[in-house]
């Protein structure tokens, strides 16, 4: 009896510890659950407002765009959020370069940046990493390279609410980026993009 009792338990424990390998970093089981995730970004404020001291060169109502480049995108899971997060959960949802015109953004004009699966687990926050300076373009047809902070080397990390997403599930993550506060002249006159990007996001369930 007791050696049936020892067999029983030992066939228990290797069960529970195939289970145990079986779950990711996300902490979804790794049966090929996946959810479906869409990321749009939107702005803020009037194209009269931007918020450019009058030293600059130009006027803060000449600017007729004010191109981005994104290099990469990627969600990261809960437990990657920290700057010494591993990163091992990351999903890169776009690797080649696009653009987004923040005046169009301002302006209303919403732009779907990726819609993609992704492995189900729970998520907090996107990751942006952009060229080194925007193209910002002029009424008068001139150009300007204007530098980003922080894009290039840390990456824009957009933080939101945790969101779990289970297998068939479909999120929607949206970038705010208030372009008033992000587009800004510094004293020497020259233009300056400090990214400002709030985000929020909603999950809908497979059997809803």
């Amino acid at each position: 009896m007791r050696h049936r009792f020892s067999v029983l338990f030992s066939i228990v424990a290797v069960v529970g510890l195939l289970f145990a390998a079986g779950c990711d970093s996300t902490g979804s089981l790794s049966d090929g659950g996946r959810g479906t995730l869409e990321v749009s970004m939107s702005g803020t404020s009037s194209a009269k407002s931007l918020n450019t001291p009058s030293t600059t060169s130009h006027p803060q109502d000449s600017i007729e765009a004010a191109a981005v480049t994104i290099a990469e995108m990627s969600i990261v899971p809960v437990e990657d959020t920290s700057d010494e997060g591993s990163d091992a959960g990351t999903s890169v949802l776009r690797s080649e370069n696009f653009e987004v015109d923040l005046i169009d953004l301002e302006t209303g004009l919403d732009t779907t940046l990726a819609e993609t699966e992704i492995p189900a687990g729970e998520y907090s926050q996107v990751r942006l990493i952009t060229n080194e300076e925007a193209s910002v373009t002029f009424e008068d047809g001139s150009q300007k390279d204007v530098m980003i902070a922080s894009g290039q080397q840390t990456g824009l990390k957009v933080n939101f609410d945790p969101v779990a997403i289970e297998s068939a599930d479909r999120a929607n993550v949206t970038l705010n980026w208030n372009v008033e506060k992000s587009l800004k002249g510094n004293p020497q006159g020259n233009l300056v993009i400090t990214p400002v990007i709030d985000a929020s996001a909603d999950v809908s369930s497979a059997g809803n």
